[in-house]
């Protein structure tokens, strides 16, 4: 019981305690001034790429998505006039038919 006793006259003497601490007055100025101090003190971290702005980005972005559709359009489109030479019309190009037996062509 004792125990018991003595917790319940400290949580009574906490709240006595707690009962007698005074309003401090602050100057209403206070929390301005010290916003002001931390923002002044605060160091301004330069990034590297500062200049490509969200903006420049997407225009970055669909300039390079046109050029890669262009290509596909373009690869894709000219597969009908590759596709129709031959091995003659290769062979031809680069002189591989002979009609001479002679090695020193």
């Amino acid at each position: 019981m004792n125990n018991k006793e003595h917790i319940n006259k400290e949580i009574q003497d906490t709240f006595k305690v707690l009962e007698n601490i005074e309003k401090i007055e602050v100057n209403h100025f206070f929390k301005h001034k010290v916003l002001q101090r931390m923002n002044a003190e605060k160091v301004e971290k330069q990034t590297i790429f500062s200049w490509f702005t969200p903006q420049l980005q997407l225009v970055t972005l669909s300039i390079i998505l046109l050029i890669n559709c262009a290509t596909v359009f373009y690869v894709f489109s000219d597969t009908e006039t590759s596709s129709s030479s031959t091995i003659e019309e290769f062979a031809q190009e680069y002189s591989l038919q002979s009609n001479s037996n002679s090695f020193l062509n």
